[in-house]
């Protein structure tokens, strides 16, 4: 029975390895305004490939749409849109996009702002020149919602983090998370302001590489009680900086306007916490069920090979990728 329970986890665990580590689908678009006097526009929107699924967007009143081109580009999709109005335009005009991303980026006027997507799609204003800056609510909000979401679907990231989770308990796991932590928001708050700079594709390689040493520390401890804490603080730490860079790559690509930097950074990071955190209480109920149910050790040995089978496929497919590029 324990056999076919321990085939069955991990089985599951193994089902995200066909995904991507960090799903995070971002809209890009930009308005082109006509020449001086014309109130003929166009629409340039670049969404993935796989939310192309039909739809159009809303025009403002007045306006009518006069074309329609689409390009595909491996993963993604670029349409442009051509459009005229009868009068000009407003900047309380606003244009509906009905592609469900998780984050946007506009550019209109010389800026790019990060717009978030609402029920409905995204809502692009025409006058982005004319409008005010946003609360502090406002922003904390938005950016704490995106920490959380791309923390909560990076499985790269949450892998790494339950591999700590089985590596250690009690106050141990608190120090690691927390120097963790340390690094992440350190190499975070760099490269966001671009003090340091590296290569997106080797980064994430490597990643997938500490997940799979992390996996096997684990595994080889004689339980999760008796890893050296000096050298798995170290360890820890050295790899919250390398994770740190893959959260700054997921902010730049959601965008952040000059006025939003320092709310933005600080607010993305709170949420990458909470989410961790939230991950963390979750890991640590299911374990003590499963110690209550008596497969306790089970379940963490088909959750380590889980977590190292995947990053396996995860640096396999890295490699490949910055390989052939």
């Amino acid at each position: 029975m324990r056999h076919n329970l321990f085939r069955l986890l991990l089985l599951v665990l193994m089902l995200p390895a066909a995904a991507q580590a960090d799903v995070f689908a971002l809209g890009e678009y930009a308005l082109l305004p006509g020449a001086d006097g014309s109130n003929r526009h166009e629409l340039l929107v670049t969404v993935p490939a796989v939310l192309d699924t039909g739809g159009s967007i809303t025009l403002p009143k007045g306006c009518r749409q006069t074309g329609e081109r689409r390009q595909i580009d491996g993963a993604q999709v670029r349409l442009l849109f051509g459009f005229a109005c009868g009068r000009p335009l407003l900047p309380s005009d606003t244009i509906i996009t009905p592609w469900p991303v998780d984050g946007a980026r506009y550019a209109m006027g010389g800026a790019v702002v990060p717009l978030t997507p609402q029920s409905e799609g995204v809502i692009l204003p025409i006058g982005l020149h004319h409008a005010p800056a946003r609360p502090l609510l406002a922003v904390a909000a938005d950016y704490i919602r995106q920490g959380v979401f791309h923390i909560l679907t990076g499985w790269d990231h949450l892998c790494f983090v339950l591999c700590l989770c089985l590596l250690v308990r009690g106050r141990q796991l608190l120090a690691l998370i927390t120097l963790f932590t340390l690094g992440h928001s350190i190499s975070l708050a760099s490269a966001f302001f671009d003090v340091i700079t590296a290569p997106m594709p080797p980064v994430e390689a490597v990643i997938a590489l500490s997940i799979i040493f992390m996996a096997r520390e684990a595994l080889l401890a004689d339980d999760a009680g008796k890893a050296s804490p000096r050298r798995q603080a170290v360890v820890t730490t050295g790899f919250g900086l390398l994770h740190g860079l893959g959260f700054a790559s997921a902010l730049s690509e959601i965008g952040v306007s000059a006025q939003e930097q320092v709310a933005g950074l600080l607010f993305f990071n709170i949420g990458v916490e909470t989410g961790q955190l939230l991950f963390v209480a979750v890991v640590i109920a299911v374990m003590a069920a499963a110690a209550r149910a008596g497969c306790a050790s089970q379940l963490r040995t088909a959750a380590l090979y889980g977590a190292g089978i995947m990053s396996s496929v995860w640096l396999f497919e890295r490699v490949l990728g910055f390989a052939a590029a």
